[in-house]
């Protein structure tokens, strides 16, 4: 079965506009358990300097770069979705960010050598065919003095809404696609960090999910679980299918609990060299 984290064709399909990705960054925000964002409780961590230079590799809709920005240092944000680039030019010209951005490959990074004081990977490690390749490269472009800092998921985050999608898609007929992010890139990966880096530090940030109604995990769950099935088709008319039978399970589970709860823990790598 093929992995839809890493496939060229679903890729595009997930991030040629931030839809999905906002989506998603809405709902953490609006429905995570835990008062202090991700991004805050990584933000010390990160730990960006005035005039420091941060490369943002995998950037997305640069959500990090609004709280970067406050503390006056140089951006240079780096995707190989040209649509993400342009949702985080968009941002930077209308929030005055000093963001400067390119198109690019992580395993494959436009930079010269020793050239950035950060790097951060921030949930992209996991979409990334050779990730040593990719760890290789930000090595090779950070300061000796630099800091890297990769932030990603437990492996068994959001495992209890990904255990509704396995029941639901079979009673429909479909061979659903179990893809745990420890078969990507998780928090469990710490020696395959520290293959590049080997001083890494693993931290964990534990977090959940709190779903009073079906409507919110609905609409998290279509923008991406949803297509984790075997032979996808290309119409989506899963979609209409699956659906109303999540909502209809995750209204039994909210009746039983009062809430569908979906731990969510995540956390980074930190290392300096």
């Amino acid at each position: 079965m093929s992995n839809s984290a890493t496939d060229p064709g679903y890729l595009r399909y997930q991030y040629a506009d931030a839809d999905k990705l906002r989506l998603r960054h809405q709902t953490h925000a609006l429905y995570s358990e835990q008062a202090t964002s991700f991004l805050d409780w990584l933000m010390p961590t990160i730990d960006p300097q005035p005039g420091a230079l941060v490369l943002d590799v995998g950037c997305g809709s640069g959500a990090y770069h609004p709280l970067l920005a406050k503390y006056n240092p140089r951006i240079v944000a780096i995707d190989a979705s040209q649509g993400m680039l342009d949702v985080v030019q968009q941002q930077a010209q209308q929030q005055t960010l000093p963001v400067q951005s390119m198109r690019a490959f992580a395993e494959a990074l436009p930079l010269r050598d020793a050239a950035c004081d950060r790097v951060m990977g921030n949930h992209m490690l996991y979409h990334v065919a050779d990730q040593l390749a990719a760890l290789r490269e930000m090595r090779r472009v950070l300061k000796p003095s630099g800091r890297v800092i990769l932030a990603t998921n437990a492996a068994d985050s959001g495992q209890r809404l990904i255990d509704v999608h396995l029941e639901i898609a079979r009673t429909a007929g479909y061979t659903p696609l179990d893809e745990r992010f420890d078969r990507g890139f998780s928090l469990n990966h710490l020696d395959l960090v520290r293959e590049v880096f080997p001083n890494a530090e693993r931290r964990i940030y534990h977090d959940a999910f709190l779903f009073p109604t079906p409507e919110p995990a609905l609409a998290y769950y279509a923008s991406g679980v949803i297509d984790m099935i075997a032979e996808r088709p290309a119409d989506g008319s899963h979609r209409a299918r699956l659906m109303p039978l999540f909502e209809k399970r995750v209204q039994e589970i909210i009746e039983r609990e009062g809430v569908f709860r979906v731990p969510k823990s995540s956390g980074c790598f930190v290392a300096e060299i």
